[in-house]
């Protein structure tokens, strides 16, 4: 990855973490802490986790394509908590599957040019705002081979990395 591109932007490049819009409302001290990411950045790290020649995850048809493997589909379905506003339910659906520290570092893909790094603990609790775009989101952890795969229709898998 080339060390001189810009890692951020300003996080009002997406509109769902506006106060109107962010669900339960952005504090003023976990606002700093979700890092929009530049086009460039993402893109130079979907290339390096994600895929190297396809742009979103729905449009990967072949497994080669992926950087992904082992994709467990789990029972839990976010869907109707993300419908219903329920907050507290990536916290008690979510974190237990994993074993990621609320402290770690961690990607949020909505595609190869959309992205977000923050706290793990942050990713749960505005999980609604991160899903405002859920047409197959995936999620990874520089620290962790796991990465969490959040689709259409409410599905959710654990997957390897390679």
């Amino acid at each position: 990855m080339e060390k001189n591109i810009n890692k951020y932007d300003v996080l009002e490049k997406f509109y769902y973490f506006e106060n109107d819009y962010c669900e339960p409302q952005l504090t003023d001290v976990d606002k700093p802490e979700i890092k929009a990411l530049t086009d460039d950045y993402c893109a130079a790290l979907w290339t390096e986790y994600v895929s190297e020649n396809k742009r979103h995850l729905m449009l990967i048809n072949h497994p080669e394509e992926l950087k992904i493997k082992n994709e467990i589909k789990k029972e839990y379905n976010w869907q109707n908590d993300w419908n219903e506003s329920n907050i507290d339910a990536f916290d008690k659906n979510v974190k237990n599957l994993i074993d990621w520290e609320d402290d770690d570092s961690v990607i949020f893909f909505w595609n190869k040019t959309s992205g977000i790094e923050s706290k793990w603990a942050l990713i749960c609790k505005y999980w609604i705002s991160f899903l405002y775009e859920d047409e197959s989101n995936i999620i990874f952890n520089p620290k962790s081979r796991k990465a969490i795969i959040l689709s259409t229709n409410g599905n959710l898998s654990l997957a390897d990395r390679l």
